[in-house]
């Protein structure tokens, strides 16, 4: 398969592209996102820099422990989403099994184009892990960064990274400690589109804080309903 890229891009925005992929990862790689700490739960966003007019991912992913996730998308305007997120995670260490439940929104910053080459989705949501042990709400917010590039016979690869600052907060430990915290969590990852109707997403997330502190792996399997893509979001991916 050949991957065209987009046409007419000067060297300059290239290496400018190149220069904040390039910073967002100094900014996992540095001490201060090793030290300070999605969703509900520690798990990959599975969330390429593209507003959604509806789809579905059925994800797993080891990270804190072992979840299964259901995610829904659903388009508000052409311009941005929410989503909505179940799953269940047997987590690390004496944590046991949670139900995990999460909200999201999403809105298009930027769209790549022949002279700016890098799609931005601003990203926010809450969520919450409940059940054995303590409980874990959440309040992310981040940026996924990327780029769709088409590939022979419909297919298209999306490769993107998706910073967020996340605040929080545990539950049903010690009422004198402070339960509360900001952490970060770091995906690289690709969504790879086998039609305009099933697309492989696959991600690396990097978790730091004092609730968590590691790495792990996704895979997640998107369906986008046929017919549900609107015309301004199919001229957006172009």
């Amino acid at each position: 398969m050949s991957v065209r890229p987009p046409s007419s891009v000067p060297a300059s925005r290239r290496r400018g592209g190149v220069a904040v992929l390039a910073a967002l990862a100094a900014l996992v790689a540095s001490p201060a996102a090793r030290t300070a700490a999605a969703q509900s739960w520690f798990t990959p966003s599975f969330q390429p820099p593209q507003v959604s007019t509806r789809d579905f991912t059925l994800g797993v992913s080891a990270n804190a422990g072992t979840a299964a996730l259901f995610q829904w998308r659903e388009g508000i305007d052409a311009n941005s989403h929410f989503g909505l997120e179940g799953g269940l995670v047997d987590s690390d260490g004496s944590g046991g099994t949670k139900l995990l439940v999460g909200g999201s929104y999403a809105y298009q910053l930027t769209r790549a184009t022949a002279d700016q080459p890098l799609a931005l989705l601003f990203t926010a949501g809450a969520g919450l892990a409940v059940g054995d042990g303590p409980d874990l709400f959440r309040i992310p917010v981040g940026v996924s960064v990327g780029h769709r590039f088409a590939l022979d016979g419909g297919m298209a690869i999306t490769p993107y990274v998706h910073p967020r600052l996340s605040l929080d907060l545990v539950t049903g430990v010690d009422d004198d400690a402070d339960n509360t915290d900001l952490s970060i969590d770091f995906d690289i990852g690709a969504s790879f589109e086998i039609t305009r109707q099933l697309a492989l997403r696959g991600s690396l997330v990097v978790s730091g804080g004092r609730f968590s502190d590691d790495v792990g792996f996704g895979l997640g399997l998107t369906i986008t309903p046929q017919g549900l893509r609107s015309a301004g979001l199919r001229t957006a991916r172009r």
